[in-house]
């Protein structure tokens, strides 16, 4: 009868050996099958090692960082969700849960899983930095800035000096996003983008120097990257180097024709330049797309006062006034543009009218104009 016994409990323990066995191996098939790209068949392996073993916690794990990859955010919880009923301390998985949970913008539950994740594994990196995140979507930037800084001060990283700029220059401290770039810099010098980024908090600080250095280095990466063109123009243009900001507008221009940024700088410094033709030709191109805006009309008017087209001049200040019936510096330019075709009545009460409208430069010229 002992013996009988024994062996009624040894069998069963055999049988979920084998299905132990079988279970690694499919979870070593799925592994290989990852790692050779094949997705589906990944899934199909941790799938049947989790039927013949359904408390295969990595199995679980795995297939449902697949899902997650995948987008299949409910399969994926799924997964996570039963890694946390087999171990309630497994770190990781709540940090999934509250990842999936940021996915889906339901940010009051994420940040509950991201504290329950590093409640239970205070070194977990990722859980910091995705509460980080979460907390910069809901504009809590100090809160943010408490998790970077711990990160950083524990195990510094590029994801968490990258992250840690972006929240810095939410908060505007320009100066301090800067040199997190720097930082991510240090890690990646070849990343163009990091110069990018760097150069447009420089600018924010006025430093135009440093910015136009950076926007350079990736100018010298790819000479077609419009954004950076457009910010080392304007930073040109704020050193006193209209040439060489005008140059880089029209460079802009060449790979973007519509850039309204860079139309309306470019022709303020060919008009600067007293490349008046040229800022005519940028204004027209300008009013393609802003043709409701009456102050480029004014401006090319003022344009073609100064080429001596004084009918062309007279009906962009007209076109301005069609726009905007209170715009005293169309009917002051109007005024000047009415004189030089000795339409002198109509000069008369075009100075009086941007007079009535406020502006002191037309007072004073009302009796000079009106004689």
């Amino acid at each position: 009868m002992r013996f009988i016994f024994f062996l009624f409990l040894i069998l069963p323990f055999v049988g979920h050996s084998q299905d132990q066995r079988k279970a690694k191996q499919y979870f070593n098939e799925a592994v290989e099958a990852y790692n050779a790209k094949e997705l589906e068949n990944a899934l199909l392996y941790y799938s049947e090692a989790i039927k013949l073993d359904e408390n295969y916690i990595k199995a679980y794990y795995n297939r449902g960082n697949i899902y997650l990859n995948q987008k299949k955010l409910s399969l994926a919880k799924t997964d996570f969700e039963s890694i946390e009923q087999l171990d309630p301390d497994h770190a990781k998985a709540k940090m999934y849960i509250g990842y999936i949970y940021m996915l889906d913008k339901n940010y009051a539950e994420a940040l509950n899983f991201f504290d329950l994740a590093i409640s239970k594994d205070p070194t977990l990196e990722k859980a910091y930095l995705n509460r980080a995140s979460t907390f910069m979507k809901l504009k809590k930037y100090e809160e943010a800035l408490v998790d970077y800084d711990k990160i950083i001060a524990e195990a510094p990283s590029y994801s968490a000096y990258y992250n840690r700029a972006l929240c810095k220059a939410k908060t505007k401290d320009y100066f301090g996003a800067s040199t997190d770039y720097s930082s991510c810099i240090d890690y990646k010098p070849e990343n163009e983008k990091l110069y990018l980024y760097r150069g447009k908090m420089y600018l924010k600080q006025e430093k135009f120097e440093d910015g136009i250095s950076d926007f350079s280095k990736v100018l010298r990466k790819n000479s077609s990257n419009k954004e950076a063109l457009y910010y080392r123009a304007y930073s040109k243009n704020a050193i006193g180097d209209v040439s060489g900001a005008n140059k880089d507008y029209a460079q802009v221009l060449k790979i973007d024709p519509s850039h309204k940024s860079a139309l309306q700088n470019k022709a303020i410094c060919s008009f600067n330049l007293g490349k008046f033709k040229e800022a005519v030709k940028d204004y027209t191109n300008l009013l393609k797309i802003k043709k409701e805006d009456p102050g480029i009309w004014v401006n090319r008017g003022i344009a073609k006062l100064k080429l001596e087209d004084f009918a062309g001049a007279h009906k962009d200040f007209s076109s301005a006034i069609t726009i905007d019936k209170g715009f005293a510096q169309a009917y002051f330019n109007r005024a000047n543009a009415n004189v030089k075709l000795k339409n002198n009545k109509e000069a008369c009460s075009d100075i009086k009218k941007a007079a009535s409208l406020g502006m002191d430069q037309a007072f004073a010229h009302v009796n000079s104009v009106c004689l």
